[in-house]
């Protein structure tokens, strides 16, 4: 997931290297990331042999844990490839073929660029290998739905219909707008004024025709305050729209492989292993194909080159390991003391984004399986197509007035011996005043001789092409910073 905010895949030899140095022959090599996001740390230092414990908030990034963390060894699908399924029976047919060998290969070729050569190799021949590339290049509606004996289920098509430019429940009313029209209705409520709210509820009713509100105009005094502003409003290109997330041809694809994920999952035929390396399968090919820049809370207008690309399935690169794995879900303060690992690395999320909402729809995917999907459509609003009603799940690191304060309660609560802070000096995450306060408290804390082992603080930087550089963010590189230190 390279779109990722905050990703530290181009740094983690040097995370990796800067931890090995504060080892030695007695520590144990455990580490637990209490902000995992994508899991790159984890995944690198279970890579190296490491007893991981990883945290986050987000779906998704439990989902991924699950898989690349907590994932043992090569999944082997047994229980699906013996179903009484028409999948069982198709993939029988035709798994030896030539044409399927083929498409394997092919799903191999796509992948070369983002997984280890090594990997695909030794686990070519192997169910998983297989499993992908069905669901890649063979799965259809009939793997989901033609079973007489089953329950199948309902033909969901969720992205299709949710974030589709032409998807039946795809269009939208601008929030900012409404905002202010829901305003106007509450007042014309109060008035008594039925003509005029009747028409704004009926423009209201899905798919937001414009000619209902153009009406309520006609009801509404000229003079007001209140005409004036839908007047405005209409006069604007962009109230109601359409959500142009995904092709319809993408959309199709991912739709299916969902749909027929859901199936297995609902008969019982996948373990949970086999069920979270699918799902983080179907989050990275998203992450690949969605027509937006970075998060899911807006799209870009036309349709960009990575949109019209034929259409490729992910392989979770699984790391086979024999040590301790353990993923965690939950705000980082309420756990901070259950997790005994030697090290803790914190990236926390220093500024103000809110990484659910930014990433609503990878975290949407990710628990498709254990949501009633219908009830959750319901509540999709606004061009981003988020669930509004939701409850997000928010964070003090958030905020700049209390993000020390969290930040340093969490390390004192902390079983840890070893603690390894990244933080990033890029003017994106605070103001620089802020900057430099952040910098300056944190160090002063990891000081402290009566929590921490003295003369133990280092300050190690990595100088960096600054990626962000806007008319309002001029620095040409930035420092990635790591604070590691050892408590008492």
């Amino acid at each position: 997931m390279e779109k990722y905010m905050g990703n530290k895949s181009k740094l983690l030899d040097f995370i990796y290297k800067n931890v090995e140095l504060e080892l030695d022959k007695k520590d144990e090599r455990s580490i637990f990331d209490a902000f995992a996001g994508t899991t790159n740390v984890g995944k690198y230092f279970k890579k190296y042999g490491y007893d991981v414990a990883v945290n986050d908030i987000n779906d998704f990034s439990y989902v991924l844990g699950k898989c690349y963390i907590d994932c043992k060894k090569i999944p082997s699908f047994n229980k699906l490839i013996k179903s009484n399924t028409y999948f069982a029976s198709n993939f029988s047919k035709i798994c030896d073929t030539k044409s399927f060998n083929d498409s394997l290969k092919k799903l191999m070729s796509e992948n070369k660029n983002t997984v280890n050569n090594d990997f695909m190799l030794n686990n070519k021949d192997s169910n998983y290998f297989k499993i992908l590339t069905y669901l890649a290049y063979y799965s259809t509606a009939a793997d989901y739905d033609n079973l007489e004996d089953r329950n199948p289920i309902d033909d969901l098509n969720f992205l299709q219909k949710n974030y589709c430019e032409f998807g039946e429940n795809a269009k939208y009313i601008n929030l900012v707008y409404k905002k202010t029209i829901d305003n106007i209705l509450k007042k014309l409520e109060k008035q008594g004024n039925k003509k005029a709210a009747s028409y704004i509820n009926k423009f209201y009713e899905y798919p937001f025709e414009l000619k209902f509100l153009r009406k309520s105009l006609d009801f509404i005094d000229e003079s007001s305050q209140d005409f004036k502003k839908i007047n405005y409003i209409l006069s604007k290109g962009n109230i109601v729209g359409s959500r142009k997330f995904f092709s319809i041809e993408h959309a199709k694809k991912l739709d299916t492989i969902i749909n027929t994920i859901l199936f297995w999952n609902k008969l019982d035929l996948l373990e949970n292993d086999e069920l979270y390396v699918l799902i983080t399968s179907v989050v990275e090919t998203i992450t690949i194909f969605s027509n937006t820049s970075a998060t899911y809370q807006a799209f870009y207008k036309d349709y960009r080159a990575n949109t019209l690309q034929p259409f490729r399935l992910i392989i979770p690169e699984i790391i086979e390991g024999s040590g301790r794995y353990n993923v965690l879900q939950g705000d980082i303060c309420n756990i901070m003391d259950k997790v005994n690992s030697n090290i803790l690395y914190l990236d926390p999320p220093y500024n103000w984004r809110q990484y659910d909402s930014n990433y609503h729809l990878l975290n949407t995917v990710s628990k498709l399986h254990k949501i009633n999907i219908e009830d959750f459509e319901n509540n999709i609003v606004g061009a981003s197509g988020e669930n509004r009603k939701e409850k997000l799940k928010y964070t003090s690191f958030n905020k700049s007035a209390t993000f020390e304060k969290q930040l340093f309660d969490i390390i004192r609560k902390s079983k840890s011996k070893i603690i390894v802070l990244s933080y990033s000096d890029s003017e994106s995450n605070h103001k620089v005043k802020e900057i430099d306060k952040t910098l300056k408290m944190i160090t002063e804390f990891m000081k402290n001789d009566e929590i921490f082992v003295k003369g133990s603080f280092k300050l190690i930087k990595y100088n960096r092409k600054n990626f962000e550089s806007r008319k309002d963010n001029k620095k040409i590189s930035i420092n990635e910073l790591l604070f590691i230190v050892r408590k008492k």
